[in-house]
């Protein structure tokens, strides 16, 4: 029998721009993974500082070369009529910076403000009441030469693997440390000690985002008599403090009582803890005009 010889023919089709499985995910780009974002917290439908946070939000807007679709004023109104419109009055509100378009030659990039709403959660009350257990984690941040600390910007693996750290440890929170070994903050809070009668945290400057909130605290430490200092420290400062908190809009003040399985103070809330958390809710209810009658959320408690 004679041999056929046969040749198979390709289908001539015109390949795919790009296939997304699901369909309806989107790639990431360069244009829209490189924001900023700012967390806010509101009580009684007011937002705590915010003024402070627009602030910082145009350093980040700044830092990260975005050009915003909404004046500051605008973008100030806007925020205060979505929270008025959500019936959300206990809220955390947050506003992304997400970059739509892109100038060639300038590089600068314009930015639409996506506004979320949501109702505030406390941490369990029982964290307030007997402090948590944090653990320095090998997990390391961008390094300040790399990206500035200063700014919110929206790539958070750094905090993703820490928090992952975290729950390999069984702990409530991870603190990050510096390529010298100095102690900066945890995935998204402020950190500080007292010891020697002295309240003392790490300096931006090291690698850290000053925190809205922390501001104010460091104004309650004025206020209860606190001395308040900026100082590097190490894992023994840490381990050896008489008290140790961690501060955020979310959680606004949270005793540590155990830093990588050792006790502080011996494993309870110390008498700073209640004294700083009161005053700072002072400081809150006096700002935003909160009735007498207003009842926060859980506060630390000493020797709980």
């Amino acid at each position: 029998m004679p041999r056929v010889r046969t040749r198979a023919v390709a289908a001539r089709r015109r390949p795919p721009a790009a296939l997304r499985v699901p369909e309806q995910w989107a790639l990431p780009d360069t244009l829209s993974s490189s924001g900023g974002f700012e967390t806010m917290r509101a009580y009684q439908g007011r937002i705590f500082r915010l003024d402070q946070h627009l602030d910082r939000l145009a350093g980040t807007a700044q830092y990260l070369g975005l050009r915003l679709s909404l004046e500051r004023e605008q973008l100030r109104d806007r925020l205060v009529q979505v929270l008025r419109g959500s019936g959300i009055p206990e809220a955390v509100v947050r506003v992304a910076l997400i970059p739509v378009s892109a100038d060639a030659s300038s590089g600068w990039r314009t930015a639409q403000p996506s506004i979320v709403v949501q109702p505030a959660q406390w941490p369990p009350a029982a964290w307030y009441r007997r402090g948590i257990r944090v653990a320095v984690v090998p997990t390391r941040k961008f390094p300040s030469a790399q990206i500035s600390p200063q700014a919110k910007y929206s790539a958070r693996l750094g905090s993703v693997m820490a928090v992952m750290d975290a729950q390999l440890r069984q702990v409530e929170e991870a603190l990050f440390m510096d390529a010298l070994g100095y102690v900066t903050e945890s995935t998204a809070s402020n950190f500080g000690i007292v010891a020697r009668g002295e309240f003392a945290a790490p300096p931006c400057w090291l690698g850290l985002l000053a925190g809205v909130t922390w501001g104010a605290l460091t104004e309650a430490a004025s206020a209860v008599g606190l001395r308040y200092r900026e100082t590097p420290l190490t894992r023994h400062d840490l381990y050896n403090a008489e008290e140790a908190f961690v501060c955020s809009t979310l959680k606004e003040l949270l005793p540590v009582t155990v830093i990588d399985g050792r006790r502080i103070g011996g494993g309870r809330p110390g008498p700073w803890a209640g004294k700083l958390h009161r005053a700072f809710r002072t400081i809150v209810r006096r700002e935003l005009d909160l009735p007498a009658r207003y009842v926060f959320g859980p506060v630390a408690e000493e020797g709980a």
